[in-house]
């Protein structure tokens, strides 16, 4: 086979963005394709009968939620969420919501990790404020490990200050990415 560049080569083959489709109708022989023809594909969708009550196969962005949790007097400082996704995921954005109750819950809120398995997924060992991972917080996408089945995704939270009584600082999550299957 020959291809003019590696542009050439990912277009046969669908590229990055270009999930699921496959390409039809076109021969490779020792010949080269002007740049201006077009391969003529089929989305994979065609390829598979759809069985009733039988999700089609393929990558989709879905929610893995990592639960909530709430700094209390007696909670400490330090808190962690895991979850454990029963499909291969890559997650793409972190998403966090925290809710403060009563006059002493005004601490900080960080998040000091960020593992998928045993790898940090921070690049220094600094903390991050969780407000910039709130639902309105704009452009704050990443590109984290993939987690096969049955690997913890966890993330660490820290308060600076606990709430005194019955104050408290409650806060959840759920990471978006994209799952196959």
């Amino acid at each position: 086979m020959e291809f003019d560049d590696l542009a050439d080569y990912l277009d046969g083959y669908g590229g990055e963005g270009d999930m699921g489709s496959l390409e039809i109708g076109r021969r490779r022989f020792r010949r080269r394709r002007s740049r201006s023809a077009a391969p003529r594909r089929m989305p994979g969708r065609r390829l598979i009968p759809r069985i009733p009550g039988v999700p089609m196969p393929g990558a989709r962005l879905q929610p893995l939620g990592i639960g909530s949790s709430a700094f209390t007097l007696t909670s400490g400082t330090v808190l962690s969420l895991t979850a454990r996704p029963q499909r291969p995921f890559k997650g793409q954005r972190l998403v966090v919501d925290i809710s403060r109750t009563g006059a002493t819950a005004t601490g900080l809120v960080t998040i000091t990790r960020l593992d998928v398995g045993t790898a940090n997924q921070l690049v220094s060992s600094g903390s991050l404020i969780a407000g910039a991972f709130a639902a309105t917080a704009f452009d704050v996408n990443l590109q984290l490990d993939p987690a096969t089945p049955g690997i913890d995704v966890t993330v660490q939270f820290n308060i600076s200050v606990a709430p005194a009584g019955t104050d408290r600082v409650d806060f959840g999550g759920v990471i978006l990415g994209t799952t196959i299957g």
